[in-house]
């Protein structure tokens, strides 16, 4: 689930801006005029102050929300003026986007400033926000002469730059963010175990794990947990019969982590799936902490 959420409350060249970079990485454009088309309101534009009818329709917050979130697990999206970078504000494999203008903010029509007003209430309607602030975004992004290419070209950098396409920097307050989004409206329980985990939420088989992760990220270190599982044994017939898969794999570090909290009988049984990956996977960096070294590691956070 890559994101990118635009925002452009100009003269409407975000709408251009947005369409190219979802052509130009083949992502679904999420924008008013398809969540209305979902919802199945006439997309009549208000001519004279030229308004689109998500600002002026009564419609729950709770169901655009869901739309949005819905499409965002379907797909890979570009959502364009819909309040995404605080929907999935600290998410893995989102970018915010800000495009300024640079006339100057005297001379803006009272058409522009009507548009504003109206995205500023929906934002407030559906999120109690009362304004988004610099910190929201990632990018931002002063254009000149109509320039959409520009834009479309910075945009495109800084997916590739920041690894957006590969969900890099997956986060704790991300993930506990989403299931807190997923949960209210009533998504998170009908997703198989195949979509959460595409989706980079991890189900922990411990609490520990769950500590180590917030280590992991007071240094800063990007963690995956459970990515692979390596066979270590096979029948007569090739097929395998037992895997090992280490709790956590660094990419920065190259370093496979494994926690072990438990009785001295279950830790010799990791112990030898151990010995068999290094065995088996020379070239496979992996560190196992047992359950002295966790406790001394989490002394020094105080927990």
């Amino acid at each position: 689930m890559a994101i990118i959420t635009i925002s452009e409350l100009g003269d409407g060249l975000g709408q251009e801006v947005a369409r190219k970079v979802s052509q130009r990485l083949g992502f679904i454009l999420v924008d008013s005029t398809l969540i209305i088309s979902k919802l199945g309101i006439p997309h009549k534009i208000d001519v004279e102050n030229d308004t689109e009818p998500l600002f002026q329709e009564k419609i729950l917050p709770r169901l655009i929300k869901k739309l949005i979130i819905e499409q965002a697990l379907e797909n890979n999206v570009v959502v364009l003026n819909l309040g995404g970078e605080i929907l999935f504000r600290n998410l893995p494999g989102a970018l915010h986007v800000k495009i300024h203008h640079s006339f100057d903010r005297k001379k803006e029509t009272k058409l522009i400033k009507h548009r504003k007003r109206s995205y500023l209430s929906f934002i407030k309607k559906l999120y109690a926000k009362k304004k988004i602030v610099g910190s929201f975004y990632d990018l931002q992004i002063k254009i000149e002469n109509m320039d959409a290419d520009f834009a479309v070209d910075m945009i495109l950098k800084a997916v590739e730059t920041r690894g957006i396409m590969a969900k890099a920097g997956v986060t704790w307050r991300g993930i506990e963010k989403l299931k807190a989004s997923l949960n209210e409206l009533g998504l998170y329980t009908r997703l198989n175990s195949e979509k959460v985990k595409k989706l980079g939420i991890p189900s922990f088989a411990h609490p520990s794990e769950k500590d180590f992760v917030r280590v992991l990220e007071f240094y800063r270190i990007k963690w995956e947990y459970e990515p692979r599982s390596f066979p270590i044994e096979w029948d007569k017939d090739g097929k395998v019969i037992e895997e090992f898969t280490p709790d956590f794999y660094l990419p920065d570090l190259d370093t496979y982590i494994e926690l072990t909290t438990l009785k001295q009988k279950l830790v010799t049984k990791k112990n030898r799936k151990l010995r068999k990956l290094r065995e088996l996977y020379p070239n496979v960096n992996i560190k196992i902490f047992y359950g002295r070294d966790y406790k001394k590691l989490l002394q020094r956070f105080g927990r």
